[in-house]
C-alpha cells in the first residue's frame, strides 16, 4: 500500500491546494465575472501556465527523476543535481525573457481571434507580467522533482496552495483599488512565495544545489529524453490551446467559461491522477514491482474518478452556483458554465487513467509512446472542437465535447501501446463494475432529491457515504482502506 500512502499524501496536499484555488477564482469571479478583463487575463495567464507544466512536473520531471534516483542509488548524485539545477535554470530564463519580449506575437498566435477587439492590448500587457511568473514556479518544480524522489510528497504539492493563497489575499485586497493590476500582483508574489516554501524542505534532505558550468555525464542521457517528454507533454498542453485558440473566435467570454468550468474539473483531476501519477513514477524508478503496483493504481484511480464524474454531471449547475453564483458573475454565466462542466466531467476518468498509465511509460524511459497519444488525442480533439462548436453551433459546449472526446482516444492509444500489459485485469474490472454499481446508486439519490446550491453541503458527504457503503456491501476490498486509515490514525494518537 505503499503507493496509495505516497498519493495520498500529494492528493491531500493537491486537493487543499485546488480548494484555495477555487477561493483564488471565486474571488476573480466576483471582482470581475465574466467580462474582457478576465478573457484577457486568463490568456495572458495560459503560456506560462503551460511552461510550468512542461519545465516542472510535467515533462521534466518525468524525466528527471528516474535518472536522479538511479544516481542516488549508486550515491553519486550531486554533481549530476548541480549540473542539471544549473542547465535548467539558465533555459528557464531563456523562455521567461523570450516571453516578455515577444508577447504580443505569443498572443497573436494563441488566441488571434481577439487581434482585433479591444482588450487585445490589455492581453498583451498582462502577458509580460505573467511570463515572469515562469522563473518563480519553474525552480519550484524543480524542487517538487528532488523532494518526489526522496519520498517527500506533501510539502512540494502543497507550494501551489501558497501561490493561491498569496494570490487570493492580492485579489481580495487591491481589486477595488487598482483593478486588474491585483491580478498581476497576485501572480508575481505568489510564484515568489511557491518557490520559497521549498527551499527548507530541501535544505533538510540536502537537496540545494550548486551552480556549476560542468556537464555531468548523464546531462546528455537527460537531454535525450528530455527532448521527446517535451514534445509528449507539449502535445498534450496542446489541448488547452485548442481550446483558447477556438474560442478566441466564438462570443466575448467563452475563454472564461472555459476556464471557470475547468478549475472546478480540475478538483477531482489533480488531486487524484496527478497524485496517483507521480506517486507510481517515483516508486517505479526506484525499481518497485509494476504489476501489482500498476493496477492497484488503476483500481484506486477508477473508484474515486467514476464517483467524481457523476457527482459532477448531475450536480453541476447547482455547484456552480454555489462556487461562483455572487458578485459580478450573473445566473447566464451561471448556467453556461455549468453545461461546460457537464461535458467535462465525462472524460475525468479517462484522463486520470492516461496520466497513470503514462507514468509506466516515463519510468521505463520511454518517452516516444506518450507523445504519440497525445499528439493523436489533440489532432482529433482539434477536429471534433471545431465541428462540435462551430459546424453544430454549440459554442463552448462544443469545445469541452472536443476536449472529453480526446480523453478517451489519447488514453486507447496507450492501451493498444502497451505491449506489456502488467495489470491484473479480471482484479481491475471487478472495481470497476463495483464502482459502476455504486455511482448508479449515488446518482438515484441524487436524482430523487434534487438539490439547491446550499443543500449541497450535505447532499454531496450523503451521495459520498451511499457510495462507500454500495461497495462495503459488494465487498470492494479497497472500500476498507479509510477504516484502516482511520484505526492506524487513532493508533499513533493514542501511542504517540
Amino acid at each position: 500500500m505503499g503507493l496509495i500512502k505516497h498519493s495520498l499524501a500529494f492528493s491531500f496536499a493537491t486537493l487543499l491546494s485546488r480548494l484555495l484555488g477555487y477561493i483564488r477564482d471565486a474571488l476573480i469571479a466576483y471582482y470581475f465575472g465574466v467580462s474582457h478583463i478576465t478573457d484577457a487575463f486568463f490568456i495572458a495567464f495560459r503560456l506560462p501556465n503551460t511552461f510550468r507544466r512542461l519545465l516542472g512536473e510535467g515533462g521534466f520531471n518525468a524525466v528527471f527523476i528516474p535518472i536522479f534516483a538511479t544516481r542516488l542509488r549508486e550515491g553519486t548524485h550531486r554533481a549530476f543535481l548541480n549540473s542539471a539545477f544549473t542547465y535548467y535554470t539558465l533555459f528557464n530564463l531563456l523562455i521567461t525573457l523570450l516571453g516578455m519580449l515577444f508577447a504580443e506575437w505569443v498572443i497573436r498566435l494563441i488566441a488571434p481571434g481577439i487581434a482585433k477587439r479591444d482588450y487585445f492590448e490589455l492581453a498583451v500587457f498582462m502577458a509580460r507580467f505573467t511570463f515572469s511568473y515562469l522563473f518563480f514556479v519553474g525552480l519550484s518544480s524543480f524542487f517538487m522533482a528532488l523532494l518526489n524522489t526522496r519520498g517527500v510528497f506533501f510539502v512540494p504539492a502543497f507550494a501551489q496552495a501558497v501561490f493561491n493563497i498569496v494570490m487570493s489575499l492580492c485579489v481580495a485586497l487591491f481589486s477595488q483599488a487598482f483593478g486588474y493590476h491585483a491580478l498581476l500582483l497576485g501572480v508575481l508574489a505568489g510564484g515568489l512565495a511557491q518557490l520559497l516554501f521549498n527551499l527548507p524542505s530541501a535544505l533538510q534532505h540536502k537537496l540545494i544545489p550548486e551552480p556549476t558550468l560542468e556537464r555531468d555525464k548523464d546531462l546528455s542521457l537527460l537531454l535525450k529524453r528530455l527532448i521527446p517528454a517535451l514534445l509528449g507533454f507539449g502535445v498534450a498542453q496542446l489541448s488547452f490551446f485548442v481550446d483558447t485558440f477556438l474560442a478566441s473566435f466564438l462570443a466575448l467570454g467563452t475563454v472564461s467559461y472555459l476556464y471557470y468550468a475547468n478549475r472546478i474539473f480540475q478538483l477531482p483531476l489533480g488531486a487524484l491522477s496527478v497524485g496517483m501519477a507521480n506517486s507510481l513514477l517515483a516508486l517505479l524508478s526506484n525499481g518497485q514491482e509494476v504489476r501489482n503496483n500498476t493496477t492497484l493504481a488503476f483500481r484506486f484511480i477508477s473508484l474515486l474518478t467514476v464517483p467524481a464524474s457523476t457527482g459532477l454531471f448531475l450536480l453541476s449547475e447547482p455547484i456552480v452556483a454555489l462556487l461562483y453564483g455572487r458578485g459580478r458573475f450573473s445566473q447566464e454565466d451561471i448556467s453556461i458554465t455549468a453545461k461546460v462542466l457537464a461535458v467535462y466531467s465525462l472524460g475525468l476518468m479517462f484522463f486520470s487513467l492516461q496520466k497513470v498509465l503514462a507514468s509506466v511509460f516515463f519510468a521505463r524511459g520511454d518517452t516516444r509512446t506518450p507523445v504519440l497519444s497525445s499528439l493523436f488525442a489533440v489532432l482529433c480533439e482539434g477536429l471534433l472542437a471545431f465541428l462540435f462548436a462551430f459546424l453544430l453551433r454549440l459554442g463552448a459546449v462544443g469545445l469541452a465535447m472536443g476536449t472529453a472526446s480526446s480523453s478517451l482516444i489519447g488514453f486507447g492509444f496507450l492501451l493498444w501501446r502497451w505491449k506489456e500489459k502488467e495489470i491484473d485485469l479480471k482484479d481491475y474490472l471487478k472495481s470497476l463494475l463495483k464502482a459502476l454499481l455504486a455511482s448508479a446508486c449515488m446518482g438515484l439519490f441524487i436524482h430523487i432529491v434534487k438539490p439547491s446550491p446550499l443543500e449541497l453541503l450535505y447532499v454531496i458527504p450523503l451521495s459520498a457515504l451511499i457510495y462507500w457503503l454500495v461497495l462495503i456491501a459488494l465487498k470492494e476490498p479497497l472500500a476498507s482502506l479509510p477504516l484502516s486509515l482511520g484505526k492506524s490514525l487513532v493508533k499513533k494518537l493514542t501511542n504517540p
